[in-house]
């Protein structure tokens, strides 16, 4: 059965059950943790952002290891960026700032990154509505976005998946709702066990948050996700 959502409503319910401010940690998690798994759920207004250096500079990510990351240069992790990469902020803490590098070829980096490293890219237009639709990709998630029969409203169907053989547990989203600028809202209803999902998009990336009740156990259509193109 397919379920409409208002967005008076999914505004409402996600502002109800949402438990973490637009900078703040996830409930219950150390405040220098920045993960992947984490990333999608820990903000409500995601930030763009781009690398600034010089020429051949690389800005190395630092990671959470232990309780005096990321100030420690001990805490310094293989991987870096270079001028002019793009990464999405979820959050900062003292001079760092929690982000996700995506490359086009190959899997995230999160992270650390020092502000003073960061152009903020504040003059990013309104998204329109071509912005949203497409088939979008996380992993094995997949999450499709369409034109409603309702004026205004978009069709979100999805699908995500965990685990393996007699194990697999899956989800589906099947709602419409209507974005809020670069953001979109939507679930069940108010009940802590309702589906309540959100999006934003940053970029060309798609940020999305659940709160771990849309699907069979360990189930999660979290993520950040990438527009697949078009034939």
């Amino acid at each position: 059965m397919r379920r409409v959502v208002q967005a008076s409503l999914g505004l409402l319910a996600w502002s109800i059950l949402q438990t973490s401010p637009a900078s703040g940690q996830l409930k219950g998690n150390a405040d220098n943790i920045c993960r992947n798994g984490y990333f999608p759920r820990e903000s409500t207004d995601y930030r763009l952002a781009k690398i600034k250096g010089a020429a051949g500079d690389r800005i190395y990510f630092r990671g959470d290891g232990n309780e005096r990351c990321p100030d420690d240069q001990a805490c310094r992790l293989k991987t870096y960026v270079v001028r002019n990469d793009e990464v999405i902020v979820s959050r900062t803490s003292g001079k760092f700032a929690c982000s996700w590098f995506q490359p086009r070829k190959d899997t995230e980096t999160v992270g650390w990154i020092e502000i003073e490293r960061l152009a903020w890219q504040e003059d990013i237009r309104r998204p329109a509505e071509r912005d949203w639709l497409g088939e979008w990709r996380a992993y094995d998630n997949v999450i499709r976005i369409s034109k409603s029969k309702e004026a205004s409203q978009l069709a979100i169907k999805g699908e995500a998946i965990w685990g393996s053989g007699s194990r697999t547990h899956s989800g589906e989203l099947d709602y419409e709702a209507k974005p809020s600028g670069d953001k979109m809202k939507f679930g069940d209803g108010t009940d802590e066990l309702d589906c309540q999902v959100t999006m934003q998009l940053v970029g060309k990336l798609l940020v999305v948050g659940d709160n771990l009740h849309c699907g069979g156990t360990n189930v999660s259509f979290s993520g950040v996700y990438q527009k697949r193109p078009t034939r």
